[in-house]
């Protein structure tokens, strides 16, 4: 019995572990990880019972089957984890077994923000459109100066009337996008 295409539904968050970690994020000591493929779950679950605080994003999908529908999670950024941890410790990472690699974070301070904007980003889509666009050149940058992601900065595709905001995580290569009203953007110089 042929299955249904998977259905993308238009909704992500991101994960935090410990519990309350990252209301705000620290600025000092990130590290990238990069897991073996399926196995961002269980890296997130040995980082927990290590101690090791860290975020990762996620965005629900939907399969359907013909008496049934499933909803799941994969992750956002193809198995980037983001961990609060000195260089030093980056062993417990390694003895995991569950890591590609690690990726030094050379601006911890600069990755703080920009997680911190892609948190402020999805909790404003809510059930908007989102879309990860590694492919993304650099563009204009742009401010948004008014609606729900007012304050967000971003790199500009123009689509239509719209402007598709894009916040970069250049440490990752990758970006995600959702669409405003072109009424939205203030073109930063530069």
């Amino acid at each position: 019995m042929p299955l249904m295409p998977t259905v993308r539904v238009p909704s992500a968050e991101m994960h935090r572990w410990p519990i309350g970690f990252g209301e705000v994020l620290p600025s000092d000591h990130w590290l990238v990880l990069h897991a073996l493929p399926r196995q961002d779950k269980r890296l997130i679950w040995d980082l927990k019972q290590r101690g090791i605080a860290g975020v990762a994003f996620y965005e629900n999908r939907v399969r359907h089957y013909e008496k049934s529908t499933q909803t799941f999670q994969v992750p956002l950024l193809g198995g980037y984890l983001f961990a609060h941890l000195p260089r030093e410790r980056r062993h417990e990472v390694y003895d995991t077994g569950r890591i590609v690699r690690i990726i030094d974070v050379a601006d911890a301070a600069g990755l703080a923000n920009d997680l911190s904007a892609l948190a402020k980003l999805l909790e404003a889509v809510g059930d908007g459109p989102l879309a990860v666009r590694p492919e993304i050149v650099v563009g204009n940058t742009i401010r948004v100066a008014a609606g729900m992601f007012a304050g967000c900065t971003g790199i500009v595709v123009r689509r239509k009337a719209n402007v598709q905001l894009v916040v970069n995580l250049p440490v990752l290569g990758q970006s995600v996008a959702t669409v405003i009203p072109l009424a939205f953007a203030e073109l930063i110089p530069g």
